[in-house]
């Protein structure tokens, strides 16, 4: 077996939202008053999310709020924010708000099967562990590393390292999925790893050094080859 180890991104790699953040706090809005387009919502969210720092457990709520607060100062403030936040928070911690890309079960199902160790690394926070129990794959991960709890998160070495001594397996026999090109590969494999991009809708500019696959099922040859 060519790795003993395969490290998963979360979020767009082994499931998505359903529809886009813009799409679902547009919905959620209009509860409280919102006439905000989705698609503003959506470039607010990314544009706050990509400089709101790091996250930790004790703020993690909080650090949300923040962010969710800021897009809706941008694209027009909700009635009664404090419980339209709860009610966006609540949504993105099961199968509400989250549902898996269709072959990842059957995936991880053949993965354990070749007596591989499976990890997920995450910019997430401790909702991940509902998030996996409500999308049923939880019991295929022999870790779960999270930038809340561990107090780096990706791109930053640091968390790979987290990662890799929680599967008791060197660095180089593991390989890391992800769909960012630097927070994920590029980022992984600086620390040691071996990585793959997961670019379902050939979204990124190819990169010679990053190897891309377009589907969780090409995961099975690039481990066993």
């Amino acid at each position: 077996m060519k790795f003993r180890a395969v490290l998963f991104d979360a979020a767009e790699t082994l499931f998505t939202t359903r529809g886009s953040v813009g799409e679902i706090y547009a919905n959620i809005a209009r509860r409280f008053g919102s006439q905000a387009d989705a698609k503003a919502i959506q470039a607010a969210f990314v544009r706050h999310f990509r400089g709101a720092g790091p996250l930790s457990v004790e703020d993690e709520k909080q650090w949300w709020k923040n962010i969710v607060h800021r897009v809706f100062t941008d694209v027009g403030m909700v009635e009664d924010f404090d419980n339209f936040f709860d009610q966006v928070y609540e949504n993105f911690r099961d199968s509400q708000g989250w549902m898996l890309f269709p072959e990842t079960l059957t995936v991880l199902d053949q993965l354990k099967g070749l007596d591989l160790k499976l990890g997920v690394i995450s910019n997430f926070d401790t909702r991940i562990y509902s998030v996996l129990d409500a999308l049923g794959i939880r019991h295929f991960f022999d870790a779960i590393t999270i930038s809340s709890e561990a107090g780096y998160s990706k791109p930053e070495p640091e968390i790979f390292n987290v990662a890799v001594r929680a599967l008791d397996v060197p660095a180089p026999a593991v390989l890391m999925v992800g769909d960012s090109p630097h927070d994920d590969v590029e980022a992984a494999m600086r620390a040691g790893l071996a990585a793959v991009l997961i670019d379902r809708s050939g979204r990124h500019q190819a990169k010679s050094h990053i190897r891309r696959i377009s589907s969780l099922f090409e995961v099975i040859p690039e481990v066993i080859s």
